[in-house]
């Protein structure tokens, strides 16, 4: 068995061997493994501790040592003479207060564009069930001062009438809200 097998076997109590826990205090990897597996142990059983000691300092250290030097770029030579041609970028001529202006200008150009296009949306649509004052049986009945007036029926038939004129305005709302859902 290799060292890291007889570790774990260690660790899972199959073996106790003298030498190897001596190596285990001689050699720091062999000592990390050790402690390694008894975490990997804890957390199968669910037993870790509520905060744990993780020193990743040395592996870190070595995984830098190990990277390529960055060569930073050289710093830019500055003109001589007070009068010379420097090339400076847009954005560094050009004051806050003056971008601040431009970010409105972009942002009230993109919500009237917003704005124009939901109107030009909304006008294909003539008969909005909002808008229509057509009723829904097809016609209007013309409107008059002049109506006579029915005797006087009996108060069962006039219940009757009362709620079949209630049912007919519910159904008639149903309607309605149908037609505005579907828009």
């Amino acid at each position: 068995m290799t060292n890291k097998e007889q570790i774990s076997a260690l660790v899972d109590g199959e073996i106790q061997d003298k030498v190897l826990l001596e190596q285990l205090g001689d050699d720091l990897e062999l000592a990390d493994t050790f402690g390694r597996y008894h975490l990997y142990g804890d957390a199968l059983r669910s037993e870790l501790p509520s905060h744990l000691r993780l020193d990743m300092s040395d592996r870190i250290a070595a995984a830098l040592a190990d990277e390529p030097a960055m060569i930073a770029a050289p710093a830019a030579a500055k003109p001589q003479e007070e009068g010379a041609n420097v090339v400076r970028p847009l954005f560094g001529r050009i004051s806050p207060m003056l971008r601040h202006i431009g970010q409105f200008a972009v942002a009230a150009s993109v919500s009237a564009a917003v704005i124009v296009g939901v109107q030009q949306y909304g006008q294909g649509d003539l008969q909005s069930p909002v808008l229509n004052t057509v009723p829904m049986n097809g016609g209007a009945a013309p409107v008059s001062l002049n109506y006579q007036i029915a005797p006087r029926e009996s108060s069962q038939e006039q219940a009757l009438l009362e709620q079949q004129r209630r049912i007919h305005e519910l159904l008639m709302d149903h309607e309605l809200q149908q037609r505005l859902r579907q828009n």
